[in-house]
């Protein structure tokens, strides 16, 4: 094995985050997730129990 050796290189550095020592090359599914997140928490907060006072039956 010559001492070029080294593993090949996947995406481009453009997409990455550093978040500390990590990188994050994959920092659109991650947003897609928090998205996803975001409006399942909207959809509980305004849905659930819609015109309705708590205390309320």
């Amino acid at each position: 094995m010559s001492d070029n050796a080294q593993l090949a290189r996947t995406g481009s550095a453009a997409g990455a985050i550093v978040v500390g020592t990590t990188v994050i090359t994959g920092w659109w599914l991650l947003a897609i997730a928090a998205g996803i997140i975001a409006i399942g928490a909207l959809a509980i907060r305004f849905g659930f129990r819609n015109g309705r006072q708590a205390g309320q039956k």
